[in-house]
């Protein structure tokens, strides 16, 4: 029952966290809007440069991105992100999610095939596919609060997840709930633009308690947890 406790505790503590700061930068809801714009626009110019436009998409895909994970780390480093965090985040983990993607890449073009020519095939990749959803659940945490090399993020997510699951996934789960919750209300015309606005505001809040409960599990023990809950903190 004191796991119990000290998990309920580090959750509240999370999530009212998380949603101050997201009440706080309220207005980076926008910025949702701009990415959706840019990958129109490159949408449309990779139109024009045939084989070569697949790989603008996924350049422009991974600085947006990358800009997005940069946006919540100042949140979480910081607790203000200012237009200045806005201009320079385009590059600031550009490369990290290139890596991650290069790596998944990889798996489409040559161990997804290789997996469906096996007798059960189909069910084995949904079982790969599943596996690799759950323990590579933390490399956008590690991405911008780590540090690593690619083949890094997934070894250390894999460590982090396999170490710290029980905690980690029931708040991810309520958070992913309370956006389906609201995505699935009916909107039209004004309305729809108001739930697009409080989903990006959301997607922000998701994001942001996954960092925070992401520093308060890495490098910590259920042990450690738990003193620090006895010692009132």
């Amino acid at each position: 029952m004191e796991w119990l406790a000290v998990t309920a505790l580090m959750y509240r503590r999370v999530f009212s966290r998380a949603a101050a700061l997201a009440a706080r930068n309220w207005a980076l809801l926008g910025t949702v809007f701009v990415y959706s714009f840019i990958m129109g626009l490159a949408a449309r110019l990779a139109a024009l440069l045939g084989p070569f436009g697949g790989f603008l998409i996924g350049l422009v895909w991974a600085a947006c991105v990358g800009s997005f994970l940069y946006l919540v780390e100042m949140m979480v480093r910081t607790s203000r992100v200012t237009v200045q965090d806005f201009q320079r985040s385009f590059g600031a983990y550009l490369w990290d999610v290139v890596g991650i993607m290069f790596l998944l890449w990889i798996f489409t073009r040559l161990a997804a095939p290789a997996l469906l020519q096996v007798p059960s095939g189909p069910v084995l990749l949904i079982c790969v596919e599943l596996a690799a959803l759950v323990f590579f659940n933390a490399v956008p945490e590690l991405i911008y609060l780590g540090h690593y090399s690619s083949v890094q993020l997934l070894s250390e997510s894999y460590a982090f997840v396999g170490s710290n699951w029980i905690e980690w996934f029931p708040a991810n789960l309520l958070a992913a709930l309370l956006l389906v919750a609201v995505s699935s209300l009916p909107a039209t015309g004004i309305a729809a633009w108001a739930q697009m606005a409080v989903l990006a505001l959301l997607v922000y809040f998701m994001m942001v308690m996954r960092g925070l409960l992401f520093l308060e599990l890495h490098g910590s023990s259920r042990r450690g947890r738990a003193f620090r809950y006895r010692a009132g903190g």
